[in-house]
């Protein structure tokens, strides 16, 4: 019942801390996080000798009983989850408003994203989701006033919309194979026929790809990520890890479902769409956690393009992306809750000369931003380079440049607020914090380490022998630095001067356009797999 401890544990603690006084609850919490990164570390060691761990939570029938079920990819996430939860609970754990209410929401998410990674159960998958949606609508307004109340409600209905094809996916499947064991559906696909597969697949990708963020339905975004009464901390879990539950099921499926239905050419045009829309939209905001909420978009449909590339092994260097996305996004977010605290605005365009006012920040966001753009050695410049050179097609490698100038030129106008005056040399927040501190410099050690020894570390976490073409690197290299001239002359000849991408991309989606989006790409998904989804 180790795996079932992950789900349990949080929600079990997260109860109890809510009626116990604050700082007794405080060091309660930092125990339970302590346990629960040890025992997800026990079962990710696990998976060296067994692959595939399993546990049984009901039923004595091997095909209809409830099941946590988990390969070691599926494990690294639950462990990079439950390190992020926990170091986030540091990050805050001296500020006032983090209360026992907060303690038992961020527990409850900790555990019910753990069980969305182990789950074996179609149904089970579906409540996790749910739930989870409900108790981050609750956090992104939890100091809201009306106006936060009606954009966190359109974030929930709009999920729950599209979480509805997803149960009506499941629906299907059932109906189809009599079970709603992922792993026994696995084994059974091949033997349905195509037409038979195209309405449960289309119902449950259109479910997730809402959830993911996938063009042209990432509108939830700036009602998510934009609200003043959202605690940051919630924004980097959102970002950093939440996003990778939906994006793990959604390459889940495309996988399960391949052997019938072939998606692949769907998806590669898809995620190279999602990558260049999300970098626009980056582009035409001005609040920092907007820039950030949509290059993480972007950075999202780079990953399925690699996930979905030609080669085999292209799946493998995206999984290992995903893993240092949510590390370099966290120190993004976390950096910027310090900047937005102490230039009382989250305009990007109002704050100059951070290095100046904040160094050691700085020097943290510097790091999460080489990183971001793949700067020579650093654990984005590595990891992307192994999604490159695992698109074997002329075009795709095109795109993936195409992608790489975009995620570049998002970060150059990001990086303008390095420079420059700040109006007030006023005393530095959190200079004397610790905690915050200790944390920022946790993440910027294991983002640098991941880059110096990322062929080790990859080698290690997916238990293979990768090895760097070193004259192919540098070329990539070569192709970045003139990409970051580029980027630089774009921003100042182009988009300084005019205000063409903030006026026609700013905007968001009513709730009832948003809704005919969901439909139409289940409508395309479903034409797709009617003519285009031939193996």
């Amino acid at each position: 019942m180790l795996m079932a401890s992950l789900i349990l544990i949080p929600i079990f603690f997260g109860i109890i801390l809510y009626k116990l006084p604050v700082k007794l609850g405080k060091i309660i919490l930092m125990v339970v996080q302590v346990a629960l990164v040890g025992l997800a570390v026990f079962l990710f060691l696990q998976t060296e000798s067994t692959p595939l761990l399993t546990t049984i939570l009901g039923g004595n029938d091997p095909i209809l009983n409830i099941a946590l079920r988990a390969d070691r990819f599926a494990f690294a996430l639950v462990l990079l989850s439950n390190f992020m939860f926990a170091i986030l609970f540091v990050f805050k754990i001296k500020d006032e408003f983090f209360n026992g209410k907060l303690m038992l929401l961020f527990l409850i998410l900790q555990g019910l994203t753990s069980g969305i990674f182990l789950t074996d159960d179609l149904f089970n998958l579906f409540i996790l989701f749910e739930v989870s949606t409900v108790i981050t609508t609750i956090l992104i307004m939890y100091k809201g006033d009306g106006r936060s109340k009606y954009d966190a409600l359109y974030y929930l209905i709009t999920q729950m919309v599209s979480m509805m094809f997803f149960l009506f996916g499941i629906a299907y499947t059932y109906r189809l194979f009599g079970v709603l064991s992922i792993s026994t559906i696995t084994n059974l696909i091949p033997f349905a026929t195509r037409t038979e597969l195209i309405l449960p697949f289309a119902f449950m990708m259109t479910g997730l790809c809402f959830k993911t963020g996938m063009f042209p339905m990432f509108g939830w975004v700036s009602r998510a990520y934009g609200l003043n009464s959202a605690p940051m901390t919630q924004l980097a879990i959102m970002s950093g890890v939440l996003i990778k539950t939906s994006l793990y099921w959604m390459l889940q499926f495309h996988d399960i479902f391949r052997p019938v239905l072939n998606y692949t050419p769907f998806f590669l045009a898809l995620g190279v769409v999602t990558a260049l829309g999300g970098a626009l939209k980056a582009l035409s905001q001005k609040d920092i956690r907007l820039i950030l909420a949509y290059s993480t978009i972007s950075q999202i449909g780079l990953m399925v393009t690699s996930a979905s590339g030609f080669a085999d092994s292209s799946q493998s260097y995206a999984h290992y992306h995903i893993i240092i996305h949510a590390i370099i996004k966290v120190i993004l977010f976390l950096c910027a809750e310090i900047v937005i605290e102490n230039y009382k605005t989250t305009n990007i365009y109002e704050i100059e000369g951070v290095f100046k006012k904040l160094p050691f920040v700085s020097i943290c966001l510097i790091v999460g931003v080489l990183s971001m753009t793949a700067f020579p050695l650093s654990s984005g410049s590595i990891s992307k380079y192994f999604m490159s050179s695992g698109l074997n097609h002329p075009m795709l490698d095109v795109a993936y440049w195409m992608m790489s100038f975009a995620t570049i030129l998002v970060f150059v106008k990001f990086s303008q607020m390095f420079f420059g005056q700040p109006a007030s040399m006023t005393h530095v927040l959190y200079k004397t914090n610790i905690y915050k501190r200790a944390v920022l410099s946790i993440l910027v050690i294991a983002c640098l380490l991941s880059g110096l020894h990322l062929e080790r570390f990859v080698n290690y976490l997916f238990l293979t022998d990768y090895a760097i073409n070193w004259a192919n690197f540098l070329v990539k290299n070569g192709i970045y630095f003139v990409l970051v001239v580029m980027a630089g002359l774009v921003l100042k000849n182009v988009l300084v001067r005019t205000k063409f991408l903030y006026e026609n991309y700013k905007h968001t989606l009513s709730f009832s356009r948003m809704c005919l989006m969901i439909v139409l790409f289940f409508g395309v998904l479903v034409a797709y797999g009617m003519w285009g989804g031939l193996v």
